[in-house]
């Protein structure tokens, strides 16, 4: 459905650089990312907004990298929704198929369908001024779905909304996805949006894409410490290859559970480990587990429906480290937890991933 080949753009002091991307019809890409990383350039280069300096663009299998971006046949909605306050909600969503001089039988149908899959009849009269902030978004989505794009483009549409509000579009755009199959691109520095909504996920820094993927397989096997940081791993331990093993602050550490995709492993790399592959009071099998030993408790502290536990070697510069529990195990396990209690860890190996040391930039 589209295809990004090389695509290179200047603009200012800023580049997209290289961007290579396949996107296949029916998918739901997340593209991830922090604030400033050239997300929303990207978009706006899919769209036609900017024109790249090298490189093509592919839509439906044709050259677009010069197409005017209302030949597209693309939709797009921002943060703010950008709908025309002298507008009702009505023309709002009328708008590109008057641009396309669709005849106003043909109008009226569509923008009638439209508003019942999205629920929104009731708001057809009114103007935008009279809308809630996720009525503003919904009559966004219709406007931008009422011309059957080819790439529905997401540029933080949530980000405005409280929680409440964008976990109720959070689902609208889960039901768009499954019942029109329309393929989508989503700019999000949200991690768990992230994950809710795709089926690709792809990691964008610095004007580059660094990893492309199924969630599970870019989040589990990260190619890199930025990919790891930006998809949300709380724990990465520096680590030297010592004698077929990992040498760490905290001790040794065996690799052969990474032996497979080790490779010609480098002379230091970053164990990187999700909160949930850190154990406390292991009591698995000595197999399970690429180490273990006793850390003391530096912080207990209450996150959104649970407890955050970090854990230290007890000496200043040693490893931090970072796990959840249940608000239930938290309790059950709050006599043993006090700060600067010693307690037994097992780091397990099904959730642990090395990547090439790097200096973060």
């Amino acid at each position: 459905m589209l295809r990004l080949e090389d695509i290179c753009l200047n603009l200012g002091h800023f580049q997209l650089r290289d961007i290579r991307l396949h996107v296949e019809a029916g998918t739901y890409l997340a593209l991830l990312g922090s604030t400033g990383t050239g997300k929303t350039v990207l978009l706006e280069t899919i769209a036609g907004m900017h024109t790249p300096r090298s490189g093509r663009i592919y839509i439906r299998g044709q050259d677009a990298t010069r197409l005017a971006p209302e030949k597209r046949r693309l939709g797009i909605v921002y943060q703010d929704s950008a709908l025309f306050p002298h507008l009702t909600v009505f023309s709002n969503i009328a708008f590109g198929l008057r641009l396309k001089g669709c005849p106003g039988g043909e109008i009226k149908k569509a923008v009638e369908d439209m508003a019942a899959f999205l629920e929104i009849e009731p708001l057809l009269k009114r103007r935008p001024n009279r809308l809630s902030g996720g009525e503003r978004q919904r009559v966004a989505l219709a406007r931008a779905l009422v011309i059957k794009p080819y790439v529905l483009l997401l540029d933080e549409p949530l980000s405005a909304l409280d929680r409440a509000l964008r976990r109720r579009v959070q689902n609208e755009l889960k039901r768009i996805h499954e019942e029109l199959g329309v393929t989508i691109i989503h700019i999000t520095h949200d991690v768990a949006e992230a994950f809710l909504l795709s089926d690709r996920l792809a990691v964008m820094k610095g004007g580059r894409i660094l990893q492309e993927g199924a969630p599970d397989e870019v989040c589990n096997r990260p190619a890199s410490r930025s990919v790891a940081e930006l998809t949300g791993i709380e724990n990465l331990i520096e680590a030297r290859v010592e004698n077929g093993r990992l040498a760490t602050s905290m001790g040794y550490a065996d690799f052969w559970p990474l032996a497979a995709e080790a490779g010609d492993l480098p002379a230091r790399v970053y164990l990187t480990l999700p909160g949930w592959s850190i154990e406390l009071f292991p009591a698995g099998k000595p197999k399970e587990y690429i180490w273990r030993g006793t850390l003391t408790v530096r912080d207990v502290r209450p996150g959104n429906g649970t407890g955050i536990v970090e854990l230290t070697l007890g000496h200043e510069g040693g490893e931090l480290l970072r796990t959840h529990l249940s608000r239930r195990e938290a309790q059950a396990l709050s006599a043993s937890l006090n700060r600067g209690t010693s307690v037994p860890v097992g780091l397990l190996a099904q959730g642990a991933h090395w990547v090439p040391h790097e200096t973060p930039r």
